[in-house]
């Protein structure tokens, strides 16, 4: 570790942090709007102060190779691609307070101009007095930075004006007290983090975590085990990679035994294992060492449609959001830079060694991104529900530790974010469908689906589409998410289908879609290709109307506005691997269906080269049709939509709204009889009579339309164009469909 330089040394750091401090306690009284009986030191009572620093930065580059600081300011300078840095020669550096940072800046005339932020940490652990000449009151003992705050009348929030310092070491004594204080003050304080009661009812088998005496056990719970505490892991297996320690029949009494050594597990496990013994639970549930991987068992599709009580029911699910693979581990070392700074009120800055003042640091400004959990954890498949389904979390990522549970998140770096404040006006409306349901919407997916019982009435008679927004916002969010068995599409979410139905009491769940709102999620479509979806799985594992036909790729279902069904559904078939799993895995094959009835026309074909020509004989629809597939097709059309042999495309209205029209596009197969088809895609016609109000997914197709077509009209004009289009087409079945003689003929048709 470098020394600073005298210019860094002899800086008044002090005066910073009093402003700092003095700023964040303005803010905070601000945020609350009153604080009775709230006293503010003199000292903390004036505006801000600047420090003068080098006399420009080109001086700060020359100390930078014995100074810590400089060496991070002119980084800073480096990075920020000025065009001619020589300007910057002359100008002097200053640093001041600002937003409850440092703020590092080179001065032009009156003007500060940002050159980087810094943060401020103190060391969490040490006990240490605070100066009685810095105006917080003669000898106040800190032994943290949290009684820090206290004694300072300020909160710890998601704005603090000084972060905790980090061990470097994840795994250390002090970093795992942190967490630990987390669970035990969540368990104290917050009843509605509890797990449900249905739900604590342990899993078929669990891992006795042991100790440092005692290997890891696998347990067996049956229906009569008394009730326990345990933890669930969720990780990522890695791409190709396989645990090197799998529950079979081979090994499963070695591990009942206790024989393996900790050492044994892959780094993932064995990481989690220290975690649970440090946080005083006794049991861990980890998928691959508490269900038989033996393909020829059963087990796996008996156990995954129980994920919901599995993570559901555990004290706490640990995410190893850092490993890629179960090779990786998650207690790894982390990269932190921080540069100890003097309080003293001298120049050489001596007195900085009393064991009487605090320690404080300085570190480059936090990247916000560090605060996610952003991925290979968050792009998999079944870490969705696993990181849904529990009340708290605990994440490991490679910047520090997070907390999350139903009322509050917690950063290892010191700052902490009250959910509870951030429902509170959607609780406020939560009596009134349309403003909940809307403010259910800007939450994040977790505060979401635990939020949305709150949005429902004790009492309804019928289904309203506003329930099924969440479940529509799941989907968009899991379906570009990638999975080994892509056959896991509609299993790797079960745990979340059964809560969400059993919190809107409705039990007709098919593949991936509810019955009470069937028409409108049938019209789901991939982002880009609503007509020709891209990406779709080539076997049976999953009816074509199911969303998930279309293989990891971004699924949408509109339902922003109030439509009427056009069509409706008759009958709705799925063949259940197990018949008690409503939820579980589907048998492949042709079984699955659904039998819709609704004004329908069959068209010979979906694609004529011709539509370009005025002149062809199509109608309006066809022309559109034959547009939207030469856009949406990546390269050549496909054959398929140009001559079929035996079969015919039909097109069956199924929503309706304010000059809207929602069309499925079905093809009949060559089974027998003639009304059997697979789902193509969706279309949908809008009518407007304001024709420069162009809807984002109309904006996207006239993108779309610009590159394919290398059209050289302005957006306003491609705007009014493709509304034009629209209403004609949009009249045009319109008419048709109120005509004596229509084409469109209600009829049933069944789709596979």
């Amino acid at each position: 570790m470098m020394a600073l330089c005298e210019t860094c040394r002899s800086a008044d750091f002090r005066s910073l942090i009093v402003a700092c401090v003095q700023q964040c306690r303005a803010r905070q009284l601000e945020e609350a709007d009153h604080c009775d009986g709230y006293y503010m030191p003199s000292a903390l009572s004036g505006s801000s102060c600047i420090i003068k620093h080098h006399s420009d930065i080109f001086e700060v580059g020359n100390c930078a190779p014995e100074c810590d600081l400089c060496q991070v300011i002119f980084q800073a300078f480096e990075q920020r691609e000025v065009e001619h840095p020589e300007d910057a020669k002359g100008l002097p550096i200053v640093i001041r307070p600002f937003q409850n940072k440092i703020q590092v800046c080179y001065t032009s005339g009156e003007t500060p101009i940002e050159l980087c932020s810094l943060d401020l940490y103190m060391d969490d652990a040490i006990g240490m007095h605070a100066p009685s000449n810095w105006g917080f009151g003669s000898n106040l003992t800190l032994s943290a930075v949290t009684a820090f705050f206290r004694n300072l009348h300020i909160k710890e929030d998601d704005q603090p004006p000084i972060l905790k310092k980090m061990d470097r070491d994840p795994g250390s004594e002090s970093s795992l007290a942190i967490v630990s204080s987390w669970l035990q003050s969540c368990l104290r304080n917050h009843d509605v983090c509890h797990p449900p009661l249905e739900f604590q009812h342990p899993p078929r088998r669990l891992i006795s975590v042991g100790n440092t005496t005692q290997n890891p056990v696998l347990m067996d719970m049956g229906p009569n085990s008394p009730p326990v505490k345990w933890l669930c892991l969720s990780y990522c297996w890695g791409g190709g990679v396989e645990p090197s320690l799998k529950l079979t029949g081979a090994n499963i009494e070695r591990l009942k035994s206790g024989s393996e050594s900790l050492e044994s597990f892959d780094p993932t496990v064995r990481d989690a294992i220290l975690v649970a013994r440090a946080l005083d639970i006794p049991y861990i549930w980890i998928d691959a060492l508490c269900m038989l991987q033996d393909k020829d068992t059963n087990e796996w599709n008996e156990q995954a449609p129980k994920m919901n009580e599995i993570y559901g029911g555990s004290v706490l699910t640990l995410v190893a959001a850092s490993a890629t693979t179960v090779k990786d581990g998650f207690l790894t070392k982390r990269r932190l830079r921080y540069i100890p700074i003097s309080l003293s009120d001298t120049p050489s800055g001596v007195a900085a060694e009393d064991e009487s003042l605090p320690k404080v640091f300085l570190s480059p400004e936090w990247a916000p991104e560090n605060d996610s959990t952003n991925g290979a954890w968050n792009s998999r498949g079944w870490t969705m529900q696993e990181g849904l389904l529990p009340n708290r979390l605990l994440y490991y990522t490679s910047s520090q530790s997070m907390w999350k549970c139903c009322e509050e998140e917690r950063f290892e770096r010191g700052v902490t974010r009250n959910l509870d404040s951030v429902v509170a006006d959607f609780v406020r409306y939560a009596g009134d469908d349309d403003i909940g349901f809307n403010c259910l919407r800007t939450l994040e997916t977790f505060l979401k689906f635990k939020t949305f019982p709150r949005c429902l009435p004790d009492q309804w008679v019928l289904f309203k589409p506003d329930m099924f927004r969440l479940w529509y916002d799941l989907v968009e969010d899991y379906s570009p998410r990638q999975l080994t068995n892509p056959d896991d599409r509609l299993v790797a979410v079960s745990g979340l289908a059964k809560v969400f139905g059993n919190t809107i009491r409705c039990k007709e769940y098919f593949a991936g879609l509810w019955k009470p709102d069937m028409i409108r999620g049938l019209m789901w479509y991939t982002e880009g290709a609503p007509l020709i979806p891209r990406k779709l799985l080539t076997n049976d594992s999953f009816p074509t109307w199911s969303w998930a036909s279309a293989e990891f790729a971004l699924v949408r279902i509109d339902h922003g506005d109030r439509k009427i069904s056009l069509s409706r559904v008759e009958n709705v078939q799925v063949d259940l691997v197990d018949k008690r799993q409503p939820f579980g895995p589907l048998k492949t094959g042709s079984a699955n269906t659904i039998t819709l009835t609704g004004p329908l026309k069959r068209l010979a074909r979906l694609y004529n080269k011709a539509w370009k020509c005025e002149d062809a004989s199509m109608s309006e629809l066809e022309r559109y049709l034959s547009e939207s597939i030469e856009i949406e097709s990546p390269g050549k059309v496909e054959l398929r939509y140009f001559y079929p042999s035996g079969v015919h495309f039909a097109v069956l209205q199924m929503l309706q709204g304010y000059q809207s029209l929602d069309l499925l596009v079905l093809e009949s197969t060559s089974e027998v009889p003639n009304n059997v088809y697979r789902r193509v895609g969706v279309l949908t016609l809008r009518g407007c009579q304001e024709q420069d109000m162009c809807p984002p997914h109309v904006l996207a197709r006239l993108k779309e339309m610009e590159n394919s077509l290398s059209t050289r009209l302005g957006p306003r004009d491609l705007a009014r164009k493709e509304y034009k289009l629209h209403n004609k087409v949009f009249m045009e079945v319109t008419e048709e469909t109120s005509q004596e003689e229509t084409p469109w003929k209600e009829q049933t048709v069944v789709i596979i």
